[in-house]
């Protein structure tokens, strides 16, 4: 892996990384949170994509299956999901982010009753 940064903080020639690395408290918040959801994490470091680079994201994975299902990364004033079929997201914690990826709870309806049924 190359280095992103020189010791003035720009990689020579280059802009520096779009994004930061992950406060420790949250990277332990995300392992916990993929362990309960049944998915596995994984921190890239010098992850790069086309002309962006980042100096840390957080993939998630679904099982055995290495293609990531979501991406997390962070600037210094907002966490970005990227799903793997979708938008990318911005919220203002890895917490938010986070449970943005909960599949959504469908309204069950149980109190409906008919008055009446129909005839033919």
């Amino acid at each position: 892996m190359r280095h992103l940064t020189e010791r003035d903080g720009t990689a020579a020639g280059h802009r520096p990384p779009k994004g930061i690395a992950f406060e420790i408290a949250d990277l332990v918040l995300a392992q916990s949170w993929a362990a309960a959801q049944d998915l596995t994490m994984a921190v890239r470091l010098d992850h790069g994509a086309e002309d962006e680079e980042y100096e840390e994201v957080i993939e998630l994975h679904t099982g055995g299956n290495l293609a990531s299902r979501s991406i997390l990364w962070r600037n210094p004033t907002a966490v970005f999901v990227q799903p793997l079929l979708g938008r990318k997201q911005c919220f203002s914690s890895v917490a938010e982010a986070l449970d943005s990826l909960l599949p959504k709870q469908r309204a069950v309806l149980t109190d409906i009753s008919a008055p009446a049924w129909p005839v033919d």
